[in-house]
């Protein structure tokens, strides 16, 4: 039984091993035509590790080109390869591992079929911007959104703190022009009190992206007064001699009078702001003083400028030069003082000339014919005489020169004029040793 089976195993030996051989061959041809090794494209999102090793140098980064996503080819079985997908790989960066402060080598892992597929050999970078980590401090700007109620202004604003520190890339923390505090003070009329979150600004005004930065504070507390208001008038003075012929005729201003600001208790005491006298100075001046003034060191001490536009205020004193104008007086208005009453006067003649010195506009409206004056004959007797004549001036004149006049004294009764007339009963009036004088003399 036994050689029967053995004879059966061996005859034609060679063909039986020569056909499991060619079966052998015909199942792998089969294989692989059913399920041959092939590529496929894969792609995932990069996981960075060690993502504190650059900000531990004084370094920010930040991924560009889109390298944060890699796209890779796996080789392998295909039927392996259509069972796997995105999910089956893991791309993982090390910034440990940073060359040139340029780029990070993406390791690519199989988490499925490992031992099966094949990622195609090559290297894959996640590409990097890397720039200095900076920190800048900024005063933190208080600023206000919105109308105070009326007859009230802003009074002094604070913030608590008042620095704030910024922290980020160097090309976004070096655009940071100022750090503001808005509050919203609408209709207002008590002090205000808000806790705000603090806004950057760059130096034309936009609003800087913060979503790269980190600060040492999120919110400041705003504090604001709101104050009273008052219009009040201002007083200029003046100071200083003008030269001989030349004349201060006043003040002009403009605005007439400022808004100012402060506490109820203040302004209840405050009405007017008086600009001292050195300020304005008229000495040799020959001709009007224009002159910007800064009132604001000149304000009571609690009161402030609703608008520090108002605080200049341009000035102009008015200096005239005098005129000089001749005029005929009439001698029916001079008064004789102290002439015996047994004598008369006679006036030579019927007018008498004398020049005044005053302003333009005052000249115009002096009357000649009004003028008036006074003579003293004290110990004069009859004949002919030269006496000096008191014009009777308004303190705004000025004669020029003395003015004499001739006067004949005659005995009473001997036909003087209507002139001597008067003045002779003007005498009379004088007598008992009266010896009143009517002599009022110009302002030299």
């Amino acid at each position: 039984m036994l050689n029967r089976i053995i004879r059966r195993i061996t005859n034609n030996f060679g063909l039986k091993i020569l056909a499991v051989i060619f079966a052998s061959v015909l199942w792998l041809v089969v294989v692989n035509i059913d399920d041959p090794n092939t590529t496929r494209t894969f792609s995932a999102s990069v996981y960075i590790e060690n993502s504190d090793y650059l900000s531990g140098l004084g370094k920010y980064y930040e991924v560009i080109n889109n390298s944060n996503t890699v796209t890779f080819k796996v080789s392998g079985k295909r039927s392996y390869l259509e069972r796997m997908s995105n999910a089956d790989f893991r791309a993982v960066a090390d910034l440990e591992t940073i060359e040139n402060l340029e780029r990070v080598p993406i390791e690519i892992m199989v988490q499925r079929y490992s031992g099966s597929v094949t990622v195609i050999n090559k290297t894959y970078y996640l590409e990097l911007e890397v720039e200095d980590l900076i920190s800048k401090p900024f005063m933190i700007t208080v600023q206000t959104d919105g109308e105070v109620a009326e007859r009230h202004a802003l009074g002094e604003t604070s913030a608590s703190p008042t620095l704030l520190r910024v922290s980020g890339p160097a090309s976004v923390v070096n655009t940071i022009d100022k750090a503001v505090a808005t509050v919203d003070v609408e209709g207002m009329s008590q002090d205000v009190t808000d806790s705000v979150i603090p806004v950057l600004y760059d130096k034309e005004g936009n609003e800087v992206d913060t979503k790269e930065l980190s600060y040492n504070i999120q919110n400041v507390m705003v504090s604001m007064q709101i104050l009273d208001t008052k219009d009040v008038t201002l007083n200029f003075q003046t100071t200083g001699t003008l030269p001989d012929g030349y004349e201060y005729v006043g003040i002009e201003y403009k605005p007439q009078t400022v808004s100012v600001k402060g506490t109820a208790a203040v302004l209840n005491t405050v009405n007017s702001i008086t600009v001292p006298r050195e300020v304005l100075n008229l000495t040799d001046a020959t001709g009007d003083i224009e002159k910007d003034v800064d009132i604001s060191s000149y304000l009571p001490e609690g009161v402030s400028l609703v608008n520090s536009k108002d605080a200049k205020i341009s000035v102009v004193v008015k200096v005239e030069k005098h005129e000089r104008r001749k005029f005929e007086m009439p001698t029916a208005n001079i008064t004789v003082s102290n002439l015996p009453g047994r004598y008369d006067v006679k006036f030579s003649q019927e007018t008498v000339k004398v020049e005044i010195e005053g302003l333009a506009l005052e000249l115009d409206v002096l009357d000649e014919k009004e003028l008036t004056g006074s003579i003293d004959v004290s110990g004069m007797t009859e004949g002919e005489h030269t006496v000096n004549l008191d014009l009777n001036l308004d303190s705004k004149f000025k004669l020029v020169k003395n003015v004499t006049v001739t006067v004949e004294i005659v005995s009473a009764g001997s036909g003087s004029s209507s002139e001597s007339d008067k003045n002779t009963s003007d005498n009379d009036a004088n007598k008992d040793d009266s010896q009143k004088t009517d002599t009022k003399k110009p302002e030299e």
